[in-house]
C-alpha cells in the first residue's frame, strides 16, 4: 500500500494523540533503480509553492544496510508534532498526491517510522558531515543507558556529531533506539569508532551498556541532497 493512501491514517492517529512540542524525525525508506529520477522528482515538488510549509528534508542513500532492501531514506526533521500534522495536509492536497504517485512510479516503499532525538553531542551539520553511521539498538533500561551513553560521549573525539534517538513510531523490528554518528568521510567515522571504543572510556562503556542494550546492526549512509535548510 502506497504512502499517499496511508497518510489519512497517520492524520487520524494524531487526532487522538497529544503531541508535545518536541522534535520528531519522520523517515520514509524505499528502493529505486533510478536514483537520479527520484532526486529530480523531489526537486520539482519541494522547490514549488505546493510544498510551502514543509520542514527540512534530507534524502539519504543507504550505502551499506545488510539484508534490508531499501536503497534510500528521506527524513523530515519536524520541530514538533504540529509540523508533522501540517506536512500531512500538504501531502493530502491534490498536488501532494500527484507527487507521491509520480514518485512511486520509480520506487518501492519500505521501512517507515519516526524518532525523537534524546541526546546530542557535537554540532549537527550534515552539509559538512555527509556520511553517517547508524547504530540500531534495543534498550532495556532507557534511563541507565542514557547515563552511560552520556558519560561515554562526553569524553570527546567526535568527527562531527552523535545523536541518540528513541524510535517513537514503528521502525525496525526489535529496535527501540538508534544512534546517528556523522563525519566528513568514511575513514573519519571508522577512525572515531576505533579510537573511542578502544579507549579506556570505550571499554567501560561497552561493559556497562551491554547490561542494558543490545546492538542489532550498523548501517552506513550518505547525504544525497537536502531541502529547506
Amino acid at each position: 500500500m502506497k504512502k499517499y493512501l496511508l497518510m489519512p491514517m497517520f492524520m487520524a492517529l494524531f487526532a487522538f494523540t497529544k503531541v508535545d512540542a518536541a522534535p520528531l524525525d519522520a523517515y520514509y525508506c524505499f528502493s529505486t533503480e533510478d536514483p537520479q529520477a527520484v532526486v529530480q522528482k523531489f526537486d520539482n515538488f519541494l522547490t514549488s509553492e505546493n510544498a510551502k510549509g514543509l520542514p527540512t528534508i534530507r534524502l539519504w542513500s543507504m550505502l551499506l544496510n545488510g539484508e534490508s532492501p531499501e536503497t534510500h531514506c528521506v527524513v523530515f526533521s519536524h520541530p514538533s508534532g504540529d509540523s508533522f500534522e501540517k506536512s500531512g495536509l500538504v501531502f493530502q492536497s491534490q498536488e501532494g498526491q500527484d507527487f507521491l504517485q509520480d514518485l512511486y512510479s520509480v520506487s518501492i516503499d519500505g521501512l517507515e517510522g519516526a524518532g525523537t532525538p534524546m541526546l546530542n553531542f557535537g554540532d549537527v551539520d550534515f552539509e559538512a558531515n555527509k556520511y553517517i553511521a547508524l547504530f540500531n539498538v534495543r534498550v532495556k533500561n532507557t534511563k541507565r543507558y542514557g547515563e552511560v551513553f552520556s558519560e561515554f560521549m562526553s569524553s570527546g573525539g567526535l568527527p562531527g556529531s552523535v545523536t541518540l534517538y528513541q524510535d517513537t513510531f514503528t521502525g525496525e523490528d526489535n529496535r527501540t533506539h538508534y544512534i546517528v554518528m556523522s563525519g566528513p568521510s568514511v575513514d573519519s567515522i571508522r577512525d572515531s569508532i576505533s579510537s573511542k571504543f578502544g579507549s579506556p572510556e570505550g571499554q567501560k562503556f561497552q561493559k556497562n551498556s551491554s547490561k542494558v542494550r543490545k546492538l542489532l546492526s550498523t548501517n552506513l549512509m550518505f547525504l544525497v541532497k537536502s531541502w529547506n535548510n
